[in-house]
């Protein structure tokens, strides 16, 4: 069995100030790991795995709505319906699936700064990762939104201001260039 507060206790102090960090997150995820079970390894692998957003599609939010952790479960629906009305919102169609985050989402979506736009919804999946384990306090999920966390501070982390802008400038030419429409099946 895995000893959580200690794990927990060790994690680096987190903050979304979207700033430079000094954390390794590899590092840091494979500390984590190697405190824990082989079962809670499984849960932070598959994690990882749907942090990687080349691999959400619906065979993966279909397995994850099958497993046992409910952070998973419900962070992956959050992702899930995020994404959705975002790709709802970017084809001027109504969005199809409420949730809690809905207007705050819609609002930051009309937001006309890229960079700002971003970090509001970068802020809004923080604070949902939160959300998810305010009742909890020694488990596997509190970890798990740590590593949700630590991964969006690491994001931020990557980018001062200038390369920021030139990333968003960059892929808003590339999507201007070639955008074919967005298809919401494969979310």
């Amino acid at each position: 069995m895995a000893n959580y507060p200690y794990i927990i206790a060790s994690f680096p102090d987190l903050l979304l100030d979207f700033g430079q960090h000094p954390v390794d997150v590899d590092a840091v995820t494979a500390e984590v790991k190697g405190q824990l079970s082989q079962n809670d390894c499984k849960l932070v692998d598959f994690l990882l795995f749907g942090l990687e957003g080349s691999n959400l599609n619906r065979h993966f939010y279909r397995t994850v709505r099958q497993s046992r952790c409910r952070f998973l479960i419900d962070w992956f629906e959050f992702d899930r319906k995020l994404r959705l009305a975002k790709v709802a919102h970017l084809d001027g169609k109504p969005v199809q699936e409420e949730f809690p985050e809905l207007d705050k989402a819609i609002a930051l979506f009309k937001l006309d700064n890229l960079i700002e736009r971003e970090k509001q919804l970068g802020r809004l999946s923080w604070d949902k990762a939160s959300e998810l384990v305010d009742f909890d306090i020694f488990t596997i999920d509190t970890i798990l939104s740590l590593l949700v966390r630590l991964h969006i501070a690491a994001r931020w982390g990557k980018l001062d201001p200038e390369s920021g802008a030139r990333m968003f400038k960059q892929l808003v030419n590339e999507v201007r260039g070639t955008f074919q429409g967005i298809n919401a099946e494969q979310i």
